[in-house]
């Protein structure tokens, strides 16, 4: 691949629709990104005409320059969802679009604090938590998680509402960060329930640390997840 997105924009900037296009279409097909490549082949057709009526004279000035910004326009938005580095097509290598992801990080919170609140009455029903400690805990995890899925209806709501966007793909390292710090995070809430049912620590320790570990690595899946499902907003 001959392309970046960087050089793709060079070409815009320097009014060189045709070229752009052609390198921007080039670089889809090279991912295997059937969806945008036909976005831009569409956009191509609309390019070339655009030239012709211009060679033609059969445009005004005006309209000219009007439909020159609209083209430059659309086309900056395909080449915004490209993704940032290009990978050749294959059967074990797909780019993983964002809505997509925004499903699995969505279904992944919810398994999270099902297990974690199930981890939470299990103990509870086996003597390991008071009634009251149970529901002192649980008002600790669940205004986070309530907060979060807020976020997440809100953004899937707006979608709803506008229509389907213009695919775009997740970056591998933002994939990769959510693939281990979810897990941590539910991992690091399940160890201090497990530990105050055993009564290696005590409550209120257990309820110090459950504050550490939403304000820490909770604060991160927070970051993540307003990121992730308002960044269109």
């Amino acid at each position: 691949m001959n392309h970046t997105k960087s050089s793709i924009r060079e070409l815009l900037g320097a009014g060189q629709l045709d070229a752009a296009n052609a390198a921007a279409l080039e670089y889809a097909e090279y991912c295997g990104l059937a969806d945008i490549s036909n976005g831009l082949l569409a956009l191509q057709s609309r390019v070339s005409v655009h030239q012709a009526n211009k060679q033609a004279g059969t445009v005004s000035y005006e309209d000219f320059t009007v439909n020159f910004a609209r083209l430059a326009n659309d086309l900056t938005a395909w080449v915004d969802c490209l993704p940032n580095t290009p990978k050749p097509a294959g059967p074990r290598k797909k780019f993983l679009t964002e809505a997509n992801f925004k499903t699995r990080v969505a279904i992944l919170l919810l398994l999270i604090k099902v297990v974690v609140l199930g981890w939470l009455y299990y103990h509870w029903s086996t003597g390991g938590f008071t009634a009251d400690q149970f529901q002192g805990t649980a008002t600790i995890l669940v205004p986070v998680f309530a907060a979060l899925l807020a976020v997440i209806l809100e953004d899937y709501m707006h979608q709803h509402k506008n229509g389907q966007q213009r695919p775009r793909y997740a970056s591998g390292p933002l994939i990769a960060v959510v693939y281990w710090l979810f897990p941590l995070y539910a991992l690091a809430l399940a160890v201090l329930i497990a530990l105050k049912a055993k009564g290696s620590i005590s409550f209120s320790a257990m309820n110090t640390w459950l504050a550490v570990v939403e304000s820490g690595l909770g604060g991160y899946v927070g970051k993540v997840v307003h990121g992730l499902f308002k960044k269109n907003e």
